[in-house]
C-alpha cells in the first residue's frame, strides 16, 4: 500500500493493510458473484418453461441481494477508510476515494434501473403460479424470458461497475509512487523522479 508519510521500508499499520485487503476480497468476490449470476445462473434458468424460469429468478434474487448489498457496504467501507488515511494528492488516495464512490453505487443502478424489471418479474411469478397460461397474449417483449433476458443485460452493467471499483481498489494497492528520504538523501520511485 502506498501511504503518504510511510518510507519504502517502513510497513503501513496492520489496520490499513487488513481494510484494504477486505476492501479488495469484498469488491472482488461481488464482481465474481455478479458475473457468476449473468454468465452460469441465468443461462441455465432461461432453458426453464417460463412459470419455474420466473420462481428461479426470483429464488436468485432473493439470495443474492444481501449478499450484494453487504459486499457493496463493507467494500466502500474499506477503501474508504483507506483514502481516509493517504495523501490526498496521491494517486492511491483519489482510486481509493473512486472505488468507495463507484461500488456501491449499483445500490442506486438497482432501485433506478433494475426494480422495474424485478417487479414485473415478481408479478410474473405471481401469476404464473397460479395460472401457467398467464402468459397467453402478453407482447413477446413482457413475456418472463424477455424480462429475464432485459434484467440480465442491465446486471451485466451492474457487474461492470463493481469491476470497475475492484480494479481501482487493487491499483490503488499496487501503486507505489511515493518518495522517502532519510536525511539529505531522497529516493524517488515512479513517475515521481521524474519531477
Amino acid at each position: 500500500m502506498a501511504t503518504a508519510g510511510y518510507l519504502f521500508n517502513e510497513r503501513p499499520p496492520a489496520g490499513l493493510l487488513i481494510a484494504q485487503a477486505v476492501g479488495i476480497t469484498a469488491s472482488t468476490y461481488l464482481l465474481g458473484g455478479n458475473a457468476t449470476i449473468a454468465f452460469v445462473t441465468i443461462p441455465a434458468v432461461m432453458d426453464a418453461p417460463s412459470p419455474l424460469a420466473a420462481k428461479q429468478w426470483a429464488r436468485v434474487y432473493e439470495r443474492a441481494k444481501p449478499f450484494g448489498i453487504g459486499c457493496s457496504v463493507i467494500a466502500a467501507a474499506c477503501t474508504g477508510f483507506v483514502a481516509y488515511n493517504q495523501d490526498p494528492a496521491s494517486l492511491p488516495f483519489k482510486l481509493n476515494a473512486a472505488a468507495t464512490l463507484i461500488i456501491p453505487a449499483i445500490m442506486p443502478f438497482t432501485v433506478l434501473v433494475l426494480k422495474p424489471i424485478n417487479d414485473k418479474l415478481f408479478a410474473k411469478g405471481d401469476a404464473l403460479a397460479l395460472d401457467e397460461k398467464a402468459e397467453v397474449g402478453v407482447a413477446q417483449e413482457e413475456t418472463t424470458k424477455a424480462l429475464i433476458d432485459r434484467w440480465t443485460k442491465l446486471h451485466l452493467v451492474r457487474t461492470a461497475i463493481t469491476g470497475v471499483g475492484a480494479i481501482l481498489a487493487i491499483w490503488a494497492a499496487l501503486d507505489k509512487r511515493e518518495t522517502g528520504s532519510v536525511g539529505g538523501f531522497s529516493l524517488q520511485s515512479g513517475a515521481n523522479r521524474l519531477g
